[in-house]
């Protein structure tokens, strides 16, 4: 049985894409110390540069993880001044998000070092190699 088990495609396909995201994510860690933010902070900080304010909930659902990471993240970036929570003018129950203006000028520093980051992560891959991937992965998630 513990053959057929580690004979498994769709074992190995974990596999490979568990230690990928592992190993991708500490290199990338590594080119963003001089932040001194972990990646789903600037992941927050990058959607809420993009999409402007947002509710504490939706942006939980766009990133994948719970409300209460969600809380720890928005109260680690608002130690920091780099975001804010505003409660919302149209429904007092909900509570946005919004960047403060040192969010947003670290924000502009971060971005282009972030993608650079992950160009080099990803510099073994042709661009063709990169959209095929994509599309393969996307359909994991649909």
């Amino acid at each position: 049985m513990s053959e057929n088990v580690n004979s498994n495609l769709s074992l190995e396909l974990w596999r490979a894409l568990t230690n990928t995201f592992e190993v991708l994510e500490k290199s990338h860690s590594k080119r963003m110390t001089s932040f001194k933010l972990t990646t789903p902070q600037i992941s927050v900080l990058n959607e809420l540069y993009i999409n402007g304010s947002l509710p504490l909930n939706i942006i939980s659902k766009k990133l994948n993880v719970t409300g209460a990471n969600i809380t720890c993240i928005m109260d680690n970036l608002q130690k920091r001044n780099l975001a804010e929570r505003v409660s919302s003018t149209n429904d007092r129950r909900i509570i946005n998000a919004g960047l403060t203006k040192e969010g947003k000028s670290v924000v502009k520093k971060l971005t282009p070092l972030f993608a650079k980051s992950i160009d080099e992560a990803t510099q073994n891959l042709t661009d063709d190699e990169k959209k095929t991937l994509l599309e393969l992965l996307k359909k994991l998630t649909t």
